[in-house]
């Protein structure tokens, strides 16, 4: 479990961090939905555009980071997550949430993601 921890914290700060690429779109699974911190559903092709648009300089803060294998080839990602550059948010962060299922070649692949703010 430690190796795919590793693993996925990887993944999860490629998402984040790295410039939108073919990489980074294997990443995302064709069904992939998110909800916001504010509670809003975003689709997978709006989750690519922000990442597209994203500025690549910014950088978030993640902590207790955590694998739970939920079945065969499914685990749930659980973190706490702040922006830390180009500023530090003033805000306390936010809890994030994403299931990780294995595709028909092996790969991972996120396939929801959800981020609550912290109050």
């Amino acid at each position: 479990m430690k190796k795919l921890h590793s693993l996925l914290l990887q993944k999860e700060l490629s998402i984040l961090h790295d410039e939108f690429s073919n990489k980074t779109e294997k990443l995302l699974g064709d069904s992939l939905w998110e909800v916001s911190a504010d509670g809003s559903t975003h689709t997978r092709e709006e989750l690519c555009n922000w990442l597209r648009k994203k500025a690549s300089d910014f950088r978030w803060q993640i902590k207790e980071f955590e694998v739970e294998g939920l079945a065969d080839g499914l685990v749930l990602v659980t973190y706490w997550a702040k922006m830390s550059i180009p500023k530090v948010s003033e805000s306390k962060g936010a809890l994030h949430s994403s299931l990780w299922k294995k595709n028909a070649r092996g790969a991972w692949q996120m396939v929801f993601h959800q981020a609550t703010k912290v109050s």
